[in-house]
């Protein structure tokens, strides 16, 4: 009877294999160092922000993920929606409470709600979006509470998120990059305010170059947590767009990397002038330089460079393009998120999803090449680099 229990129990366990939830960081594979993650609100005398019960100087909610060099304790552990929540006082007690809202909602618009096979809304059955968010937010991260300890020597990355999002819309990327050595900083670059569609501003208070602004201030933070002289700029989207509004002639800066700006796929230079003034004035009539070599990848399925940003004034051009059936926000990690609760709703469309991680993977893989050639002293990457 021994060897029918023997088998009966090898079958039984192997069931178990097939039905265990995967995780993340199967896929994403992790450096040598733990990674540490601290918040903070910094506030900018230049501005004043005045909504939600505060009248003051202009906060900017930051978080940082860096690399740490002993076990982190189980206790400090951070599940995902814990990145909803930043270090903040009193008097932004509310403000802080409608960023979560419209943190949660973003969550949901750009990584739950769509079905990728449709295109339609997703149907979970009983399961509201909200459950979905709700499960997707108790999904354990590779960041523990840990305060950057300085002076550090460690290279760092300024991340700016995409129009109507959050400074934790890249989460694992800034996991995979702190586990390889890199402070990464992300900050929240909108703010909200009454009456008025979350990512914009009332016409009443909006300030020419505020927003660059706003990014160079984050810039100066980032460069005062380590005493490396190597900066980079990633941004996703708007974020992108902001960094070639922001960064031209600054000479701080060692490589930038734009995550699909939406001009990629233009060619018509009067519309491109109509939707992104700021953009074309830098890129055509003005042909400002940037002084660091620039990475730009976009999902157009073309093995070439992408039109409009051929003329860039830069040290040195990379184009990574993929194929088209990347969506916009794949680009980010929270895109991702609902492929790793299908055990408990199943999820419709999670071939698709799948398949995306691999080329999100391939995105990080070919980032950290690029900033390692930059920090090896100029080991480029090539004019076009297919992501396959």
């Amino acid at each position: 009877m021994l060897k029918p229990i023997v088998l009966f129990c090898l079958l039984l366990v192997q069931g178990f294999s097939v039905k265990a939830q995967e995780n993340l960081y199967q896929y994403l594979k992790l450096g040598a160092y733990s990674v540490g993650f601290m918040d903070t609100v910094l506030f900018d005398s230049t501005y004043t922000y005045q909504a939600y019960a505060y009248n003051g100087k202009k906060p900017h909610f930051i978080q940082v993920w860096h690399p740490v060099t002993e076990q982190p304790k189980p206790e400090n552990g951070l599940t995902f929606n814990q990145f909803y929540t930043t270090s903040t006082n009193s008097s932004l007690s509310s403000v802080q409470q409608q960023l979560n809202k419209h943190y949660q909602e973003g969550v949901i618009r750009d990584g739950i709600e769509e079905n990728l096979v449709t295109g339609e809304a997703n149907q979970f059955g009983a399961y509201s979006h909200t459950d979905v968010l709700g499960l997707v937010g108790e999904l354990a991260t590779k960041s523990s509470f840990c305060q950057l300890k300085k002076p550090s020597q460690f290279p760092v990355i300024v991340y700016h998120h995409g129009a109507q999002s959050n400074s934790f819309e890249n989460f694992a990327m800034a996991e995979y990059f702190a586990s390889r050595g890199f402070i990464f900083v992300s900050a929240n670059f909108h703010l909200p305010y009454e009456n008025t569609l979350f990512g914009l501003k009332p016409f009443s208070k909006l300030i020419k170059n505020e927003d660059e602004q706003s990014l160079k201030t984050v810039l100066e933070f980032a460069q005062s947590l380590s005493n490396s002289s190597a900066i980079f700029f990633v941004g996703h989207s708007w974020g992108a767009q902001m960094g070639f509004r922001t960064l031209d002639g600054d000479s701080s800066i060692k490589g930038f990397v734009s995550l699909e700006t939406t001009i990629e796929y233009k060619t018509d230079h009067e519309k491109i002038k109509e939707m992104w003034p700021e953009v074309y004035q830098k890129v055509v009539p003005d042909s400002v330089h940037y002084p660091f070599p620039m990475l730009l990848c976009a999902a157009t399925g073309q093995d070439k460079p992408f039109e409009f940003f051929k003329q860039l004034n830069a040290q040195h051009l990379c184009f990574a393009p993929t194929k088209e059936e990347f969506e916009h926000n794949a680009y980010t990690s929270t895109f991702y998120l609902r492929y790793f609760i299908n055990n408990n709703i199943p999820q419709p469309d999670k071939a698709i999803l799948k398949d995306r991680l691999h080329y999100y993977v391939k995105h990080l893989e070919l980032i950290h090449q690029f900033f390692d050639g930059i920090l090896q002293n100029g080991n480029e990457l090539p004019l076009v680099k297919y992501i396959e």
